[in-house]
């Protein structure tokens, strides 16, 4: 089901001019954000974080927007830290929103083939920013005064996410659930997307490569089955499947793992790390478990000398399974 590209692409749709070889352990994160969309790492001092904490490799995946990809690269040239350029895109399949993290394609990428996922891209980040406008403003005209909405924002460009923190931060609300709730009630809404067929065309066209976002997190949505898998392989050519995440059991990356496997999909890995300890760093996943998708990305990583590549047990930071319930006592 996944896309072939006749060569490895890199930073600007094409092999990059300095090669990198990994070690099967060595650390990536292939999922991180910064203040560009609803995160709080300067890219600056995220890069920083990596280089300190032995990464050799990181995505910038801010939200409909690569604000941060062009400062993060050039912060990781300086510090030995590739960073791939990504966004992670809202998108709709069915009846439901997703996220796709597209990786390969750089915000000043002039070729005519990266034209239409940029323009794609441009338009989300639009709706995104005239969404937060309005927000904003129902909020304030229904006596709902937003103060700390300039602390907030932090002289970035405002977005939905920015006015749902100041509604929190002012006191009228206790959450982000409750802020987002108010604003629908107040005749808005606070996120927008773009159909998965569309956005998976122009960045194949681009070069780009397209990993579905932690499609075990039920909170989003029912988790992803391999029956809705299949659904969605019929209608759009997804690359991969985000199989390691912060939230995962091993049990939980086992089955993503043997879905993307028996489907020929790619495997990805990503802290989704917004900040620090927000809701965590950056995890050090071990190369070896994307290495495939880091080479398509012009990254190779030396295969395992003997074992397995994944089994239960390899990640120390993976999630622990719940405990299971007890019975109450009868009385």
């Amino acid at each position: 089901m996944s896309t072939s590209l006749a060569s490895p692409i890199g930073l600007n749709g094409v092999v990059p001019e300095t090669p990198l070889h990994l070690r099967a352990d060595e650390a990536i994160d292939l999922h991180l954000h910064t203040y560009a969309s609803d995160g709080f790492w300067d890219p600056t001092v995220l890069v920083s974080y990596l280089a300190e904490h032995g990464f050799r490799v990181g995505a910038v995946c801010d939200h409909d927007t690569q604000d941060s990809v062009i400062e993060a690269i050039e912060a990781g040239n300086q510090r030995g830290v590739r960073i791939i350029p990504a966004t992670e895109v809202t998108v709709r399949w069915g009846d439901r929103q997703w996220h796709l993290l597209v990786y390969g394609i750089r915000p000043d990428d002039e070729r005519e083939e990266a034209k239409p996922f940029l323009e794609l891209m441009r338009d989300q980040d639009a709706r995104f920013r005239g969404l937060a406008v309005e927000s904003r403003r129902l909020v304030e005209a229904s006596g709902r005064p937003l103060p700390s909405i300039d602390k907030q924002v932090n002289g970035r460009t405002m977005m939905p996410v920015h006015v749902l923190r100041a509604m929190i931060a002012d006191k009228h609300v206790p959450s982000l659930k409750e802020a987002a709730e108010l604003v629908v009630a107040l005749g808005s809404h606070f996120t927008t997307d773009s159909p998965l067929a569309n956005v998976v065309d122009a960045a194949h066209q681009a070069g780009g490569v397209c990993v579905l976002a932690h499609p075990g997190r039920a909170d989003l949505g029912p988790a992803l089955d391999a029956e809705v898998l299949d659904k969605i392989l019929a209608e759009t050519p997804l690359d991969g499947i985000e199989c390691h995440y912060r939230t995962y059991t091993d049990n939980d990356t086992t089955f993503y793992r043997e879905l993307a496997e028996a489907r020929g999909l790619l495997i990805g890995t990503g802290s989704d790390s917004h900040a620090p300890g927000a809701p965590v760093d950056p995890r050090p996943w071990r190369a070896i478990w994307a290495a495939d998708l880091l080479g398509r990305l012009g990254i190779t990583v030396e295969p395992v000398a003997d074992g397995p590549v994944w089994e239960h047990g390899m990640d120390p930071l993976a999630a622990k399974p719940a405990p299971p319930e007890t019975p109450s006592e009868v009385s």
